[in-house]
């Protein structure tokens, strides 16, 4: 119940201050979900990273998954680049379908520029599953939507690249996964 009052609270805070777009052109701020082929019935492990060229004070980040092949079993922010804060709050919705996390800073050092990892999002497969691809989008959650939030003036919505879970050769086509063309030296292909 403190995780959610925490997230609550800082979610109002980010929404009272101005709205701007992330002003690098070089580098824009960035949020990404991995896009990986998956066996049919199993368990999959997706890392959400981002990229950020100025200090962050924290971080809110809503995804729902789209179609009927997973659903939400937890999130980790081991060996990421927020796992030093204390505040890291997460939610997941009653069907398992949404989820929104963040970081805070509280008494630690913000949130430095750079890339890499913000968490790694594990789902279990749903058995009559009848689908063969699952999308990680962007939601607004009650009030919270994506958001950076900069350490001394504001929030911005960074950009953002979805995630995709494709399940066999066709869907990874189809959702346009690149194929992989094997190697060449040795005849043998990669599938």
């Amino acid at each position: 119940m403190r995780t959610i009052t925490l997230l609550v609270t800082l979610i109002c805070m980010a929404l009272a201050a101005s709205v701007t777009m992330a002003n690098d052109e070089n580098q824009p701020d960035t949020l990404m979900i991995d896009k990986i082929q998956a066996e049919k019935g199993a368990s999959v492990a997706l890392k959400v990273s981002f990229v950020n060229d100025q200090e962050l004070a924290a971080l809110t980040i809503p995804f729902v998954l789209v179609g009927d092949l997973y659903t939400i079993d937890s999130v980790s922010f081991v060996g990421s680049r927020v796992e030093y804060l204390k505040m890291r709050p997460v939610t997941i919705s009653e069907d398992r379908k949404q989820v929104v996390f963040g970081a805070i800073c509280m008494t630690e050092d913000y949130i430095p520029a750079g890339k890499g990892s913000m968490a790694t999002l594990y789902l279990s497969s749903i058995e009559k599953a009848k689908s063969d691809f699952c999308v990680i989008d962007t939601v607004t959650m009650g009030p919270a939507s994506v958001l950076f939030t900069k350490k001394d003036s504001g929030s911005f919505i960074p950009e953002f690249q979805s995630g995709l879970i494709s399940i066999g050769k066709a869907a990874k086509e189809e959702a346009g996964i690149k194929k992989s063309t094997g190697d060449d030296t040795t005849g043998k292909k990669d599938n």
